[in-house]
């Protein structure tokens, strides 16, 4: 076993202050301040443990480049992707005419997704917690007024999230709510981007170096989608799970999958997992769900009873609906004539479109060369994979001829919450350690007016250069930023969640992963949820545990 790893029965046998399910930004970041509070601490993950001395993980690349061979059957590349800290559970999208099936690339291993994510870490604008103003018609959507917190209010603990995730950048200078924020520096933009950045400055915009939680490490490249052999990146297996363990007594179930919480009317009673010697059922004051926005609602309605027939916490009917994943698009540019980029380099953040002529649309930051796309294109099982690697040689000369060496830009388009974009039940039990979800996702019309707005005013500004699109935000396997299913508000017939985070009527219960989110904003997630796990670590210290 590694790092403070536990025995399903050695778990069984203690009676824990808090059980944690799922070790990604927000159960990684609650469990390690509750640790820190002297708490006695269990986190459950589904995946791997991939902290620092989990023997045969794949690191410094994406699976399906380090061991290309593991495509050649199903269950040997998902045993590459379990090593590389990616979910192997499967999507079942219901969303078309046809269902869809795919393996999500999500985290799963001790850091959840941040083990894989780009590290952007910054804080919401402040007009995103009063989001419905900023939509002309946002029709049948349930974005609310308001969060039923303030920006002000999590300004503190947006502090403390950048000081624990040792977050290095910019402040944005469109937002004047961060002008008293002092982030230390990030190195200077690299030759990749300065081009890009002398064009837009010289536009009149307002590009920034983007947030990081980064070290910076000598030939970093930013190791995006992927582990992190040289430590520079910051996540919450690094920054959170490892001192929870090694400096605070935490322990860590791993390869153990919650399946459902057993409950009466009003406390949870017992966590049933699965591992490899069976069933475990597990026992805590408190139970923290932080397994994702897809596992966590389908978690809940699995948790069926007589006091709870509609799944734990789900009087409301809300558990698993206002599914967002924000709508994201790859625009590939070419800075310079002879522009070949190579490098993972993630730098660029560009906000002067997010509230724009009275609506709003989102960011668009830079995410190095396209070279890593390619590679999990031509890289997959079954039979596309087999289809794409037969015509792998020619397409790629193709790809390499034409479409190589540009800089890659993300647009992150903010997408409304609907009650009929949701996360059920698919009716497939477990089996071989995964597990399939079904999304039922489509793009109401005001998500494709704004995103045909934001992608012209794009084309518009990049009309200079050589640009080639990439229209991936069709497709719902891009859930990289899901949100919104177990929402958090006031009035527990339109939310799951009380302000705290707790579930309406379940006394020791709370979820601190996006699933809480009433909006997705137009930015990334991650510092929001663990500045929102801090918040909720210190509300559940004091509720549960200061007498």
């Amino acid at each position: 076993m590694g790092i403070g790893e536990l025995s399903a029965h050695e778990a069984e046998r203690v009676a824990w202050d808090v059980i944690v399910v799922g070790t990604g930004m927000g159960g990684g970041t609650l469990g390690y301040s509750l640790a820190r509070s002297g708490r006695k601490v269990l986190f459950v993950e589904k995946g791997r443990s991939t902290l620092p001395d989990a023997p045969d993980t794949i690191r410094s690349s994406w699976p399906e480049v380090a061991e290309p061979r593991a495509g050649r059957s199903v269950e040997t590349y998902y045993a590459a992707l379990a090593r590389a800290g990616r979910s192997t559970d499967q999507i079942e999208d219901i969303s078309g005419r046809r269902t869809k099936m795919f393996v999500p690339f999500l985290g799963s291993g001790t850091g959840g997704s941040s083990s894989l994510y780009g590290m952007v870490c910054e804080r919401f604008f402040e007009r995103d917690f009063t989001p419905r103003q900023d939509f002309r018609d946002p029709g049948a959507s349930t974005v609310p007024e308001a969060w039923p917190i303030t920006y002000d209010e999590m300004r503190p603990w947006y502090t403390a999230a950048e000081e624990l995730m040792g977050v290095r950048g910019q402040r944005d200078p469109l937002r004047p709510e961060m002008a008293d924020v002092h982030l230390p520096a990030a190195p200077p933009f690299s030759t990749d981007n300065q081009p890009l950045v002398d064009y837009l400055t010289g536009r009149g915009l307002h590009p920034y170096h983007l947030p990081m939680a980064c070290d910076y490490t000598d030939e970093c490249a930013t190791c995006q989608g992927y582990l992190c052999k040289k430590s520079c990146k910051n996540d919450a297996g690094r920054n959170c799970v490892l001192p929870a363990i090694t400096e605070y007594g935490a322990n860590l179930l791993a390869q153990c999958r919650a399946v459902r919480l057993e409950a009466d009317g009003s406390e949870v009673r017992q966590v049933i997992c699965e591992d490899r010697s069976g069933t475990v059922c597990l026992k805590a004051k408190v139970v923290v769900l932080a397994a994702g926005a897809l596992a966590t609602p389908v978690l809940l309605l699995n948790s069926r009873s007589g006091d709870w027939p509609g799944g734990l916490a789900n009087r409301s009917d809300w558990v698993g609906r206002n599914l967002m994943r924000h709508l994201m698009d790859m625009i590939e540019i070419w800075p310079e004539s002879d522009s070949k980029i190579t490098a993972q380099n993630k730098e660029i953040g560009l906000n002067d479109f997010y509230f724009w002529e009275g609506q709003k649309y989102g960011t668009v930051q830079s995410a190095g060369s396209a070279e890593g796309p390619m590679e999990l294109m031509t890289n997959r099982p079954g039979l596309q994979a087999k289809a794409l690697r037969l015509v792998g040689p020619a397409a790629r000369r193709v790809y390499e001829r034409f479409f190589s060496g540009g800089l890659v830009l993300a647009s992150i388009l903010e997408d409304l919450p609907y009650l009929d974009n949701r996360v059920l039940l698919s009716g497939e039990s477990t089996s071989n350690g995964r597990q399939r979800l079904r999304i039922q996702y489509r793009i109401h019309d005001n998500e494709s007016a704004r995103r045909a707005t934001f992608l012209r005013q794009l084309k518009d500004l990049f009309k200079p250069f050589r640009t080639l699109v990439l229209p991936v935000a069709k497709s719902n396997t891009t859930v990289g930023h899901v949100s919104g299913t177990c929402r958090f508000g006031t009035d527990p017939k339109s939310s799951v969640l009380d302000p705290q985070n707790k579930a309406h009527g379940v006394d020791n219960l709370y979820v601190v992963d996006s699933s809480f989110f009433p909006s997705s904003s137009g930015l990334n997630p991650s510092l929001t949820v663990a500045a929102n796990a801090l918040r909720v670590a210190a509300h559940v210290e004091q509720a549960h545990f200061t007498s």
